[in-house]
Protein backbone atom coordinates (compact mmCIF):
# COMPACT_ATOMS: atom_id res chain seq x y z
CA UNK A 1 0.00 0.00 0.00
CA UNK A 2 2.64 2.45 1.02
CA UNK A 3 4.52 2.18 -2.64
CA UNK A 4 0.71 2.28 -4.50
CA UNK A 5 -0.10 5.54 -2.23
CA UNK A 6 3.74 6.44 -3.10
CA UNK A 7 2.98 5.85 -7.28
CA UNK A 8 -0.24 7.42 -6.87
CA UNK A 9 1.16 10.89 -5.61
CA UNK A 10 4.07 10.88 -7.84
CA UNK A 11 1.33 10.58 -11.06
CA UNK A 12 0.12 13.84 -13.28
CA UNK A 13 -3.04 13.48 -11.77
CA UNK A 14 -4.97 16.81 -10.43
CA UNK A 15 -5.07 15.51 -6.94
CA UNK A 16 -1.39 14.26 -6.68
CA UNK A 17 -0.48 18.10 -8.13
CA UNK A 18 -2.67 19.73 -5.60
CA UNK A 19 -0.83 17.48 -2.77
CA UNK A 20 2.21 18.31 -3.87
CA UNK A 21 1.36 21.98 -4.41
CA UNK A 22 0.21 21.87 -0.76
CA UNK A 23 3.33 20.40 0.61
CA UNK A 24 5.91 23.14 -1.33
CA UNK A 25 3.12 25.92 -0.04
CA UNK A 26 3.70 24.61 3.09
CA UNK A 27 7.73 24.52 2.47
CA UNK A 28 7.31 28.26 1.05
CA UNK A 29 6.03 29.08 4.32
CA UNK A 30 8.17 27.77 6.41
CA UNK A 31 11.24 29.12 4.44
CA UNK A 32 9.48 32.75 4.89
CA UNK A 33 8.86 31.93 8.64
CA UNK A 34 12.69 31.11 8.63
CA UNK A 35 14.10 34.56 6.77
CA UNK A 36 12.14 36.05 8.93
CA UNK A 37 13.92 35.17 11.79
CA UNK A 38 17.25 35.33 10.61
CA UNK A 39 17.45 31.40 9.26
CA UNK A 40 19.35 31.49 6.27
CA UNK A 41 20.35 28.11 4.04
CA UNK A 42 22.85 30.32 2.15
CA UNK A 43 24.47 28.65 -1.19
CA UNK A 44 23.40 24.93 -0.03
CA UNK A 45 19.66 25.84 -0.63
CA UNK A 46 20.44 27.52 -3.73
CA UNK A 47 22.01 24.23 -4.56
CA UNK A 48 19.22 21.87 -3.31
CA UNK A 49 17.18 24.19 -5.50
CA UNK A 50 18.92 23.10 -8.35
CA UNK A 51 18.98 19.65 -7.51
CA UNK A 52 15.78 18.92 -6.09
CA UNK A 53 14.62 15.84 -8.50
CA UNK A 54 18.46 13.98 -8.12
CA UNK A 55 18.62 14.51 -4.77
CA UNK A 56 14.91 13.02 -3.96
CA UNK A 57 15.50 10.32 -6.58
CA UNK A 58 18.78 9.11 -4.23
CA UNK A 59 16.95 9.30 -1.44
CA UNK A 60 14.74 6.80 -2.65
CA UNK A 61 17.56 4.88 -4.32
CA UNK A 62 18.65 4.59 -1.06
CA UNK A 63 15.68 3.31 0.71
CA UNK A 64 14.46 0.61 -1.80
CA UNK A 65 17.59 -1.58 -1.47
CA UNK A 66 17.13 -1.20 2.48
CA UNK A 67 13.94 -2.53 1.77
CA UNK A 68 14.86 -5.21 -0.85
CA UNK A 69 17.68 -6.73 1.52
CA UNK A 70 16.22 -6.55 4.97
CA UNK A 71 15.77 -10.29 5.96
CA UNK A 72 12.25 -10.01 7.54
CA UNK A 73 10.11 -6.58 6.96
CA UNK A 74 7.45 -6.17 9.27
CA UNK A 75 4.48 -3.56 8.89
CA UNK A 76 6.63 -1.49 11.64
CA UNK A 77 9.71 -1.79 9.27
CA UNK A 78 8.02 -0.23 6.10
CA UNK A 79 6.30 2.45 7.91
CA UNK A 80 9.55 3.45 9.49
CA UNK A 81 11.25 3.07 5.98
CA UNK A 82 8.20 5.32 4.64
CA UNK A 83 8.87 7.78 7.16
CA UNK A 84 12.67 8.15 7.42
CA UNK A 85 11.84 8.59 3.23
CA UNK A 86 9.25 11.84 3.94
CA UNK A 87 11.94 13.42 6.82
CA UNK A 88 14.20 13.70 4.23
CA UNK A 89 12.08 14.53 1.48
CA UNK A 90 10.82 17.41 3.56
CA UNK A 91 14.35 18.53 4.15
CA UNK A 92 14.98 18.60 0.86
CA UNK A 93 11.81 20.44 -0.06
CA UNK A 94 12.53 23.32 3.31
CA UNK A 95 16.00 23.65 1.70
CA UNK A 96 14.92 24.27 -1.98
CA UNK A 97 12.20 26.44 -0.31
CA UNK A 98 14.66 28.90 0.86
CA UNK A 99 16.81 28.35 -2.41
CA UNK A 100 13.82 29.49 -4.20
CA UNK A 101 13.29 32.27 -1.91
CA UNK A 102 17.23 33.71 -2.29
CA UNK A 103 17.30 33.53 -6.16
CA UNK A 104 13.79 35.45 -6.13
CA UNK A 105 15.34 37.97 -4.15
CA UNK A 106 12.28 38.97 -1.67
CA UNK A 107 11.98 41.76 0.00
CA UNK A 108 13.29 42.72 3.33
CA UNK A 109 11.17 42.04 6.39
CA UNK A 110 10.09 45.20 7.71
CA UNK A 111 11.64 46.20 10.65
CA UNK A 112 14.59 44.02 10.13
CA UNK A 113 17.77 46.23 8.80
CA UNK A 114 18.85 44.84 5.19
CA UNK A 115 22.27 44.36 4.47
CA UNK A 116 24.62 46.92 5.01
CA UNK A 117 22.20 49.00 7.10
Amino acid sequence: MVVALGAYLSGAGRSPRAVRGGADAAADSAARWGAAHGVRTGRAGTWTQAHRRWLALAALLVVVPVFALWNHPTVLTVLLLALVLLAVLAVLALLAASGRAATTGEPPVPGRPGPGE
